[in-house]
């Protein structure tokens, strides 16, 4: 299991399209993603899940990436989450 702690930085949080984005690059992998917040978790393959989490501007979370494809879903899903901005539309 790869533990990655990430700070947030979209001034917006992350809400519906974040979320959706991330979920779906999330199912392209070979392996368990899952955030946490907190005291929260979510597996991140699921939007209303990533959203319950109440992930704001500047919070500290982890992903946590176990499988197959640990190590190239890390990499990938970390750096848009700690490059993440808002997103134009």
């Amino acid at each position: 299991m790869i533990a990655s702690k990430i700070r947030f930085i979209n001034p917006m949080g992350f809400h519906s399209r974040p979320c959706a984005t991330f979920s779906k690059m999330a199912k392209k992998f070979d392996c368990n993603v899952r955030l946490v917040n907190k005291e929260k978790e979510a597996d991140g393959r699921s939007m209303l899940a990533l959203m319950k989490l109440g992930i704001v501007h500047n919070s500290a979370i982890t992903l946590l990436c176990e499988g197959e494809q640990e190590k190239e879903a890390s990499e990938i899903l970390s750096q848009y989450l700690s490059t993440l901005v808002e997103e134009a539309g």
